[in-house]
């Protein structure tokens, strides 16, 4: 499609990410569970969606990984590269789980 090798390897970031959370916390390492990875080409860029099927989160009690406090935690900045990486972020939360595009 045209990308860059920095558009490529963020895109590797963003994507790895969120599959290992869909895997993780999603459904918690349950390998019976299937995340769902669709990617969507289209003439002006691309679309990739990952969905779990698990409990789900609240994408708003994500902690800041900027902030003093959670600086040397080990976790918490998936959600975080991802936005600051990606030129648009939808987190959608369902009954059975939760979307990110």
């Amino acid at each position: 499609m045209g990308f860059g090798d920095s558009a490529r390897f963020d895109l590797g970031i963003c994507v790895t990410e969120a599959v290992n959370n869909a895997i993780r916390h999603g459904h918690g390492q349950d390998i019976a569970k299937i995340v769902e990875v669709r990617f969507e080409g289209y003439a002006d860029g691309l679309s990739i969606v990952v969905r779990d099927h698990g409990a789900g989160f609240d994408p708003d009690s994500i902690p800041d990984p900027t902030l003093p406090e959670n600086l040397f935690k080990t976790g918490g900045r998936g959600v975080h590269l991802i936005k600051s990486l990606m030129d648009t972020v939808m987190i959608q939360r369902f009954d059975d789980g939760m979307k990110i595009t």
